[in-house]
């Protein structure tokens, strides 16, 4: 029988400086905050999407917790909003990381929602491009904050 441990131990241990995951403890689940962000909002509109986002402190030690939702008014079929749920989540994955830092920085946590408004279904380029205005657009509020 072959053993693998020697192929493996060539293998660089060595990990990326950041690793672009979207993890649990990034995801907006608990239900108060969730009402929070909807009732207290500092709201913008990059189209096709509506942000909703608070300053808050967080239960975690993750800088932002996101929740994506697009609501069936706009798109009938399930299989559509998850596509647009899993271009959201890929575009906001990969281009995270700036605004994070400024988070980490000021030593501040955020709450946010994004609401997709459009009545088709996007591109992965169109998702991209606007999660990275958004991002920025957050990005410059928190500039804006001091301390």
């Amino acid at each position: 029988m072959r053993s693998f441990s020697n192929t493996f131990a060539s293998v660089s241990t060595q990990q990326p400086l950041y690793r672009h995951t979207f993890r649990k403890a990034e995801r907006l689940c608990s239900k108060k905050l969730i009402t929070e962000v909807f009732e207290k909002n500092n709201s913008f509109y990059i189209k096709p999407f509506k942000t909703l986002w608070i300053d808050t402190i967080l239960s975690t030690s993750v800088p932002a917790q996101l929740l994506i939702t697009v609501p069936k008014r706009y798109m009938r079929d399930s299989w559509q909003r998850n596509s647009i749920k899993r271009l959201i989540r890929e575009a906001y994955r990969l281009n995270k990381e700036p605004f994070y830092s400024i988070l980490q920085q000021k030593q501040k946590q955020c709450a946010l929602a994004i609401v997709y408004t459009g009545r088709k279904i996007i591109t992965a380029a169109e998702a991209e491009a606007a999660i990275i205005l958004i991002l920025c657009r957050l990005t410059d509020e928190y500039e804006k904050i001091t301390g």
